[in-house]
C-alpha cells in the first residue's frame, strides 16, 4: 500500500511540475498586453505580416488602437473575433460554410475562401462598424448648419475649365503658345491634333486618377492661358484653357451627408483616443 502511495504522490509531483513548466511557458510567449490580454509571438507575427511598411513604435501603436476598439466592442456584446487563434478558428469555420454552400447551389456573399489577412480586415470592419453606431450620437441639423457656415470653402466645387489638349511637335506647340487662340485656327492647322475636355466636380476623380501631374498645373490657369510641355516617347502636347467659370458652394442640402459622416467620424476618433490614453499596455 506504501508503495502505491509513493508512486501516486510521484505522479503527482510530476505533474504538478509540468503544469508549472507548461504556465512558465505560456507566461513567457507573449510580446505585448493591452488591458491584461496577451499577444503573443505568433499573433504579432501576424500583425506584422498585414502591416509590412509599419516600424515597430507604429506597428505597437496599431495594434493598441484596434485592440481597444475590440475590447470595448466585446464588452457592448458585439460578435467580436478579439484573438489571433479564435480568428483562425473561425476563418476555417466560414471558408468550409462557403464550401459547402457552393457545392449545394447557394449564394456565398463576400469571398468565396479567405485566408487569414482577408479575413481580418473583414471581420474587424465588420466589428467597428457595430461599435461606431453604438458609439456616436447623431449630429443635430444645427451642428450642421453651423459646420456648414464655418467650412463655407470646403464645399467650394472646383473651377469649371474648358481646355484643348493640342498635340504635336514641340517646335509648332512652342509658336502656337505664344498667342491666343481659337477651335477655328487649330482646325486648319494640319501640324498638330487637339480634343476638348473639361475640369469639374464630375470629371476630377479621372483626372485625378489618370492625369494628376497635368491637374497640378492646368488647374491654376486662366481663360487665355497655355500650360506648359508634357511629353511621352512618341507624343508632346500642352493644354490652352479657353474657358474658366469660377466654382460655387454647394448649397447645404447637398453636403448635409458629407458633413454628417466628417462629424460622425471626428467623433469616434475622440473616442478611441481616450480608449487608447486609458489602456494599460505592458511590452517586453
Amino acid at each position: 500500500m506504501k508503495i502505491k502511495n509513493n508512486k501516486l504522490l510521484i505522479i503527482l509531483l510530476a505533474g504538478a511540475l509540468l503544469l508549472i513548466a507548461g504556465l512558465i511557458w505560456w507566461n513567457n510567449q507573449w510580446v505585448m498586453k493591452v488591458n491584461g490580454q496577451r499577444i503573443s509571438k505568433e499573433e504579432y507575427a501576424f500583425y506584422q505580416k498585414i502591416n509590412p511598411r509599419l516600424n515597430e513604435h507604429d506597428l505597437q501603436k496599431k495594434i493598441v488602437e484596434e485592440k481597444v476598439q475590440l475590447q470595448q466592442a466585446e464588452k457592448q456584446k458585439i460578435e467580436t473575433i478579439l484573438d489571433y487563434q479564435t480568428l483562425k478558428r473561425k476563418m476555417k469555420q466560414v471558408n468550409q460554410d462557403n464550401e459547402q454552400k457552393i457545392k449545394e447551389h447557394q449564394v456565398v456573399y463576400g469571398l468565396r475562401k479567405y485566408d487569414e489577412s482577408s479575413f481580418y480586415r473583414y471581420s474587424y470592419r465588420t466589428t467597428i462598424n457595430a461599435l461606431e453606431k453604438k458609439s456616436i450620437k447623431k449630429s443635430t441639423d444645427k451642428k450642421l448648419r453651423e459646420y456648414y457656415q464655418e467650412h463655407q470653402s470646403e464645399f467650394k466645387e472646383v473651377d469649371a475649365k474648358e481646355f484643348y489638349r493640342v498635340s504635336g511637335k514641340q517646335q509648332t506647340l512652342e509658336q502656337l503658345s505664344k498667342e491666343a487662340i481659337s477651335q477655328e485656327q487649330l482646325m486648319t492647322n494640319s501640324e498638330i491634333t487637339f480634343e476638348q475636355v473639361t475640369l469639374n466636380e464630375r470629371s476630377l476623380r479621372e483626372w485625378i486618377k489618370y492625369r494628376e501631374e497635368e491637374l497640378t498645373e492646368i488647374n491654376d490657369l486662366s481663360a487665355g492661358q497655355w500650360s506648359g510641355l508634357f511629353e511621352k516617347a512618341d507624343k508632346t502636347w500642352r493644354y490652352y484653357c479657353f474657358s474658366n467659370k469660377t466654382g460655387e458652394t454647394q448649397s447645404f442640402e447637398t453636403v448635409k451627408e458629407k458633413i454628417t459622416l466628417h462629424l460622425e467620424k471626428e467623433q469616434y476618433q475622440a473616442i478611441v483616443k481616450k480608449w487608447v490614453k486609458q489602456a494599460k499596455v505592458e511590452i517586453k
